[in-house]
């Protein structure tokens, strides 16, 4: 398989495994440039169909989980960072 290939699989497999999710929420002010929101419609447009992912909410959701998940193999052996002390707020 190629790595474009196993990025949408993956892509796909994370677009499913957001639906069906049913944890607590939290929400988040993001302010991002005008560029990066038409290039995140644009892909979001052009590949839904093979992604699963069909809203901007999931695509967002989907992107913060796959960063989370590279760092996370890169710098702490795969692991999940424990949470910042309490009152440290970013």
């Amino acid at each position: 398989m190629s790595e474009a290939t196993d990025r949408e699989s993956g892509a796909a497999e994370a677009g499913r495994r957001t639906k069906k999710r049913k944890t607590a929420t939290t929400d988040i002010l993001l302010s991002i440039d005008v560029e990066l929101k038409e290039r995140m419609v644009a892909t979001l447009l052009h590949t839904q169909a093979r992604t699963g992912i069909t809203s901007q909410q999931q695509f967002i959701r989907v992107a913060i989980d796959q960063l989370c998940s590279r760092i996370e193999r890169d710098y702490n052996s795969g692991k999940p960072f424990a949470p910042p002390a309490e009152g440290i707020n970013l």
